[in-house]
């Protein structure tokens, strides 16, 4: 009989955390669609609540705050298909330092981080925007900003490992020019305000790190 408890209450507490982890999921989804179409100011949690049909409560109780629903928003958008994973261990990225030519090392990078920002821009706008007026939001940003930089700074020392930089350029300052240039507003002014394709910038992007970082 004590089995059949037990079994019992693993089931019970398997079927809370799916619940919990649906929940949870709506609220993102709800989150997300809201944050894009509405901005910082009037994606309000209450809005949350009612796209995700769940009380503001439990907005609160889940995330807190509505910056730590845009930062989960935002985490998610950089690691893509597999969030648990941070971008610069995934093996599309890895695949990148196994690549013994830099010039492909970079067609892959760029190829790799376009289809990233396309996902993350938008969510960056919405929180540069609120980092204006928002103290927390400017911690936050300055926060991802750091951790932008620390990715890139790992693609920087992947493409030293392969050969010499420009002007012998240490990573470090290869990686700020690849903050500069792969940068979330510098996308949205290409895609959206240029009206380029994501082929034109992947390809504007791979010729611009070309011609600034390698020697050749």
């Amino acid at each position: 009989m004590s089995d059949v408890k037990s079994q019992k209450r693993r089931y019970q507490s398997d079927l809370r955390k799916a619940q919990a982890a649906e929940t949870r999921e709506a609220m993102l989804t709800a989150a997300d669609d809201l944050f894009r179409r509405r901005g910082w100011v009037a994606a309000t949690i209450a809005d949350i609540a009612a796209a995700s049909r769940v009380s503001k409560e439990t907005v609160y109780a889940v995330f807190r705050n509505k910056k730590a629903v845009l930062r989960e928003l935002i985490v998610r958008a950089v690691r893509g298909t597999d969030p648990k994973t941070p971008l610069i261990q995934q093996e599309a990225t890895r695949s990148i330092a196994k690549e013994a030519d830099q010039a492909r090392q970079i067609e892959l990078f760029a190829a790799g981080i376009a289809k990233v920002l396309e996902r993350v821009a938008p969510l960056m706008d919405v929180a540069r925007a609120a980092a204006e007026t928002d103290q927390a939001m400017a911690k936050l940003y300055e926060e991802l900003q750091r951790g932008r930089l620390n990715n890139l700074e790992w693609f920087a020392n992947a493409l030293a490992r392969t050969g010499p930089l420009r002007d012998n350029m240490d990573p470090g300052a290869a990686g700020r020019i690849i903050w500069r240039l792969a940068s979330p507003d510098l996308f949205m002014l290409i895609r959206n305000v240029e009206g380029a394709s994501q082929e034109t910038y992947v390809d504007w992007l791979a010729t611009s790190l070309k011609l600034l970082l390698l020697t050749r």
